[in-house]
């Protein structure tokens, strides 16, 4: 059910279980017997997606590289959608970011967003693509070690398709507890050979970890004038996460002998 006042968006569903056809994203259903509107919205039936999340590093090599290629399908079905959202001004998120940037807590964070490199703190134009941008794994699920299906198709945008799989990653280790550093060693395992798989470059890679990071520094600080130093511990505490994911990618084109 989807309010009238996202009426662009709901439009942009109905298209995109249409133009996602073909892939493991969830299909539409009973699209004569639905009503099309109930209690003051839009209303749309999908097929259930049955399953479980699954984090990359519960994945064995072969069921990862069976979800890169469901991945690949997926996103070149996207790149047929219409209805998508600009990309994410990186560039600018930082700097209004680096303005909150004051107190204790600030002069952390300061440190942390200026050490990103700045040939990776931007999107080329050219190299946008259409991504689903919430791609975490709650908005898809595995049955026997493969995807059953991706949802949540609604407000897809412009980006690299690295930021979907960055996403995955991060939000992954993210939920893991402090004491769990063996399963993030074996993500970044299973993140190298990602990288090693998929044809995008250094920078694309990098520029996904630093939006994602600036996205999470952003959204800690938009609200306020100056960043509390719990605040700053709290994100001091997950940018290892980031710091190691960074030198993977550089492992992962080593291995592979990507592109630079």
């Amino acid at each position: 059910c989807s309010p009238f006042s996202r009426q662009k968006f709901f439009d942009g569903l109905v298209d995109h279980f249409r133009e996602l056809s073909g892939t493991k994203a969830v299909r539409r259903l009973f699209e004569r017997e639905c009503p099309p509107t109930f209690r003051g919205c839009n209303v749309i039936c999908q097929s259930w997606c049955d399953g479980e999340a699954v984090f990359p590093d519960q994945l064995s090599a072969d069921e990862l590289d069976e979800f890169l290629h469901d991945y690949l399908v997926f996103s070149a079905a996207m790149q047929r959608t219409h209805v998508v959202l600009t990309a994410r001004p990186i560039r600018q998120l930082r700097e209004e970011a680096l303005g909150k940037c004051r107190g204790i807590g600030g002069r952390i964070l300061r440190r942390l967003l200026l050490e990103m490199e700045p040939t990776a703190s931007d999107y080329e134009p050219e190299l946008l693509q259409v991504i689903h941008g919430d791609f975490h794994h709650g908005n898809f699920r595995f049955v026997g070690g493969k995807v059953s299906g991706f949802f949540d198709l609604e407000e897809f945008r412009q980006g690299y398709p690295a930021d979907d799989l960055i996403r995955y990653f991060t939000c992954a280790s993210e939920h893991l507890r402090w004491y769990e550093q063996r399963r993030k060693r074996k993500m970044l395992e299973q993140f190298a050979h990602v990288v090693g798989c998929l044809p995008w470059t250094r920078r694309e890679w990098l520029t996904a970890i630093n939006g994602r990071f600036v996205g999470k520094v952003y959204m800690r600080t938009r609200h306020y004038d100056r960043v509390g130093l719990a605040k700053a511990l709290n994100l001091l505490w997950s940018v290892g996460f980031y710091r190691r994911l960074r030198k993977a990618v550089d492992v992962g084109l080593e291995q592979s002998g990507g592109v630079a």
